[in-house]
């Protein structure tokens, strides 16, 4: 697929995609769901296979000491580091999601699949549509990924998450989410605009 083709399906720029493939620049898990959905891959895919054998054996471990270092996203200050990924048909995908204590950007992302969220660390707001939602550490939510949904740190550290996100259609990824741009920048009390990046 081109880069052209990709920009025209995902709504973001051919020179930020082309960046993104280069590694010059980091993007939102929504934008990493959104472009693995049109290539027809899954999220862990992008990072690569966790373990040798594993798709064989049908298990992954990754020890601590073995884990990819965390990525930023730059418009929101947040880091996330995938898991165990990477193997073909995997229907899950794991991340360990760090809020800053002063986000940068109030971001609400939509896509299609299901979610759990479980607060390893700290406190955040985690917004579900319109309602804001309190989570500490020990606190978990699990929700379609369909409700425009964030979170934002509301405590005085670092917020530390485990995300786990599934498509919610199995390995043929035949839903067509990423039609439509999956990031929306919160203008206001239930109000949002698109964002193109």
């Amino acid at each position: 697929m081109t880069l052209r083709s990709l920009s025209e399906k995902t709504g973001l720029s051919e020179a930020f995609l082309s960046r993104l493939e280069r590694g010059q620049v980091s993007t939102s898990i929504a934008n990493l769901i959104q472009i693995t959905g049109i290539l027809g891959i899954n999220l862990g895919e992008l990072f690569g296979s966790s373990e040798d054998g594993a798709q064989d054996r049908g298990y992954v471990v990754v020890q601590a000491a073995q884990r990819r270092p965390p990525q930023e996203v730059a418009a929101t200050g947040y880091t996330y580091q995938p898991l165990a990924s990477g193997w073909d048909g995997q229907r899950m995908d794991a991340f360990i999601l760090t809020f800053p204590i002063h986000n940068r950007a109030d971001v609400l992302t939509a896509h299609e699949g299901e979610e759990l969220i479980y607060v390893l660390r700290g406190e955040i707001l985690f917004q579900l549509g319109d309602e804001g939602i309190p989570l500490q550490a020990g606190d978990c939510v699990y929700f379609k990924s369909e409700i425009p949904h964030m979170g934002k740190n509301v405590g005085k550290v670092d917020a530390e998450v485990l995300m786990v996100t599934s498509p919610g259609r199995g390995p043929g990824r035949e839903f067509g989410w990423w039609k439509a741009p999956a990031i929306r920048r919160l203008t206001g009390r239930g109000q949002t605009v698109q964002s193109r990046r």
